[in-house]
């Protein structure tokens, strides 16, 4: 059995957890936030968007209770508050949406965790990035630090890959049309950036991406051919990668669309969705895949310029993709290379 710390239980921690918390080979056995336990418990119970809490749960005596088990409850605000080792805890997923550097991960070994996963792009560079289905056989057992990249960075990658091995890229630039997030505000108010001031539920919001870094790690061939920007907008789920791509070959719709179905169905068939559906925004609440691919949408202008949508959920997939590398950690124990 894997034992799992979550520092942090927001929207992702939240997520990793509904997904584990009736499995027997990974357990949630320690939780650490700063907010209210009580609080955490309701906001447990009761989502939004995911629905109610598919079984019984309580918090009491610095426990949460679950499904027969006792979680550790913990308050601790940063990395090397807790001591991961007294819990015998192999994996802590970092989850608090707060950018950690290198100095930081390293906390969460030194209190006893074995690896360390992250759930937002580091300051510092990891041991490595991975997106499940992309390069997770690069991991080695040398690799303690390791980042889950970005929602974006999920949804964009086995597109690009597939496009590129096929027809190769000249270049390739991305918009994200995402559901606005926490860290935005319902009204206009103050903060430390001007366009983020404004009200989310009300305003198309221009912000800047950090998934073109993440891409160009994940996909080193591309380096230097990738750019993108990202728009929040007044939905609260389900975000878009509107993807324009120059290729070295000539293509049509039909191709780009052949090559993907094919790729899905055999490489792909666990983190992307193809769908020849006419779907919206709300239809991919929570979708397990990282990426669902509109095959309606796919345009070509010329013969080398296309142009592709791909969905995605705002977090369950990519809870998903977390629990699918630490059960990849699992599987490669002991591999050296």
């Amino acid at each position: 059995m894997i034992r799992i710390g979550l520092m942090g239980f927001g929207r992702i921690g939240r997520n990793i957890f509904r997904i584990l918390h009736n499995r027997d080979d990974i357990r949630v056995v320690a939780i650490s936030d700063v907010a209210d336990p009580k609080n955490l418990e309701y906001l447990l119970k009761y989502d939004t968007i995911m629905g109610r809490f598919p079984a019984t749960v309580s918090v009491s005596e610095g426990h949460l209770y679950c499904y027969g088990r006792q979680i550790a409850m913990l308050s601790g605000e940063k990395p090397g508050d807790v001591a991961w080792g007294d819990f015998d805890v192999d994996i802590v997923i970092e989850a608090t949406s707060k950018p950690r550097t290198r100095a930081e991960m390293e906390a969460h070994l030194n209190t006893g965790a074995q690896r360390v996963i992250l759930c937002v792009p580091p300051v510092d560079r990891p041991d490595i990035t991975v997106v499940m289905g992309v390069n997770q056989d690069q991991i080695t057992h040398h690799h303690k630090v390791i980042s889950n990249a970005s929602i974006t960075a999920h949804c964009a990658a086995p597109i690009m890959k597939i496009i590129d091995e096929t027809f190769g890229i000249e270049q390739v630039f991305f918009s994200t049309v995402h559901a606005y997030t926490s860290d935005q505000r319902l009204a206009d108010v103050p903060a430390d950036s001007l366009r983020r001031s404004r009200a989310a539920h009300q305003n198309i919001i221009p912000v800047n991406t950090n998934s073109v870094a993440l891409l160009e790690d994940l996909l080193p061939k591309l380096k230097g051919k990738i750019q993108g920007l990202a728009m929040k907008v007044p939905v609260p789920n389900g975000s878009l990668v509107d993807m324009t791509t120059f290729t070295r070959k000539i293509v049509t719709e039909g191709s780009i669309n052949a090559v993907i179905q094919s790729a899905v169905a055999s490489k792909y068939k666990r983190t992307v969705d193809y769908c020849t559906d006419p779907i919206v925004s709300s239809d991919v609440t929570k979708s397990p895949y990282s990426c669902t691919f509109d095959a309606m949408s796919t345009t070509v202008l010329g013969d080398r310029l296309v142009k592709t949508i791909s969905w995605y959920d705002n977090g369950w997939g990519y809870a998903h993709r977390v629990v699918d590398l630490i059960a990849h950690l699992k599987s490669t124990e002991g591999r050296s290379t």
